[in-house]
C-alpha cells in the first residue's frame, strides 16, 4: 500500500473503470446540479436501488422509505457504466458530476487541526492511477468538507422523510413513491 505522501502524488489515468463498477449515492444537490447542468430530467439519471444492490451498510441513514421499500438515489448506470460514461472513458456531465465523484478515490482523515493525518484509497473499483500527480491536501480538505456538509444535509431530509413516512404507516396509509419523495425534496420530475 502506498504511503499518505505517494498518494498524494495520485493521478487519475482516465480508465473509466471507477464509473463502471461502484454504484454512486447521490444528494438532492448533486440531482439538481446535474438536471441543471445537462438540461435532464432527474428521471433520465436517478435509479433508487435496495439494500442489497449496494454496500451501504455502514450508512443507514442514507435509505428512504418508499413505496417499493427502503432505497438509496443513485446515479443511473446503464450499458455497463455510468450513463455519462462517454465512449472515450470520460465523464461527459465532468462541470457537474456528484461530489462523490469528485473526492473519488480518496479517504483522508484530518487531525484536529485540519491537517492530513492518514490517506487511503476507496476499494470501490480497479483503479488504474499513477503516482506522478500533485494534490494539494488544503483542497482536499475543502473538498470533502462540501461532501460531507451536502451529506448531512440531504441525509436529514432523508430522516424527515422517514418520520413522514412512518405517520403515514400509524395512520393506515401507504409510504409515498419515488417521484413523491423528489418532490419532497424541491426536485421536479
Amino acid at each position: 500500500m502506498p504511503s499518505r505522501e505517494e498518494l498524494l502524488k495520485f493521478r487519475c489515468t482516465g480508465c473509466g473503470n471507477c464509473c463502471r463498477e461502484p454504484l454512486l449515492p447521490l444528494t438532492d444537490a448533486d440531482v439538481v446540479r446535474i438536471s441543471q447542468g445537462t438540461g435532464d430530467r432527474p428521471q433520465d439519471f436517478v435509479r433508487f436501488v435496495a439494500r442489497d444492490a449496494i454496500d451501504l451498510d455502514e450508512e443507514p441513514e442514507a435509505f428512504a422509505h418508499l413505496r417499493q421499500g427502503r432505497r438509496v438515489m443513485i446515479l443511473r448506470h446503464q450499458g455497463g457504466g455510468c450513463r455519462y460514461l462517454g465512449a472515450d472513458a470520460r465523464c461527459t456531465i465532468y462541470e457537474s458530476r456528484p461530489l462523490g465523484c469528485r473526492i473519488f478515490p480518496f479517504d483522508p482523515t484530518w487531525n484536529r487541526k485540519g491537517g492530513l493525518r492518514r490517506l487511503r484509497l476507496i476499494d470501490a473499483a480497479d483503479c488504474k492511477y499513477e503516482l506522478d500527480g500533485d494534490n494539494d491536501p488544503g483542497k482536499m480538505r475543502t473538498l470533502h468538507q462540501r461532501y460531507e456538509a451536502a451529506t448531512t444535509a440531504y441525509q436529514q431530509k432523508i430522516a424527515d422523510w422517514n418520520r413522514l413516512q412512518q405517520r403515514r404507516k400509524r395512520a393506515g396509509k401507504q409510504p409515498q413513491t419515488a417521484r413523491q419523495f423528489l418532490a419532497y425534496l424541491g426536485i421536479t420530475a
